[in-house]
């Protein structure tokens, strides 16, 4: 890589660790240790959406500052250039209502998913990872897209009872209509290699 390359590249770097868009403010969770704790079990298991640079991360780690302030800088390995995806469009991503939480929350172990009725007149389910994620691979397979979860800035919030959740977003294949189809297929086999490795931890 010629010397000017690499020091606008490094510039990139820098410039992104300097963005707001991957810092996420802990300030407004009851306990920060049970919220970092929570998300950490999420490094490297969900992608990472910045819309600001309109990447994907799929290799990167969570940077949490010593002291009991501060936000968690979620930085990218930059030598994984592979595993990032460039222009990824803001509105490929979309909210899905789907949030990850703790079972403490309703007196069980392990993580659940509260899943969105398929109607507004649907009450929402809380289901054990495992099976929840079954049911919205299924439920989007049935309408003909890919479940594509993926993380944001400010997808970690309070949930009821003072717990962590975290809230997924996911990218709707759909709207990636500039990118390669070598590209959209990488993406899905990231995501879904994040997905299998979740899946098998919890």
């Amino acid at each position: 890589m010629p010397a000017d390359t690499a020091a606008y590249a490094q510039a990139r770097w820098d410039e992104l660790e300097r963005q707001s868009d991957l810092d996420w403010d802990l300030d407004a969770i009851t306990d920060r240790r049970e919220a970092v704790a929570f998300l950490q079990r999420f490094e490297n298991r969900l992608c990472i959406y910045s819309s600001y640079v309109e990447k994907l991360y799929s290799n990167y780690s969570f940077v949490v500052p010593e002291n009991e302030e501060g936000s968690i800088t979620i930085l990218p390995d930059e030598q994984a250039w592979h595993d990032t995806f460039n222009d990824v469009p803001a509105d490929a991503v979309e909210p899905t209502g789907i949030h990850i939480l703790p079972g403490e929350t309703m007196g069980y172990t392990g993580l659940y998913l509260k899943i969105p009725g398929e109607h507004k007149l649907v009450a929402s389910k809380e289901l054990p990872f495992q099976e929840g994620l079954k049911l919205l691979i299924q439920r989007y397979q049935a309408k003909g897209e890919t479940f594509l979860p993926v993380l944001i800035k400010g997808d970690l919030r309070e949930y009821e009872a003072r717990m962590p959740s975290l809230h997924l977003h996911r990218i709707n294949p759909a709207k990636l209509g500039n990118s390669s189809k070598l590209s959209v297929d990488a993406i899905n086999g990231a995501i879904a290699d994040h997905l299998i490795a979740l899946f098998r931890q919890h």
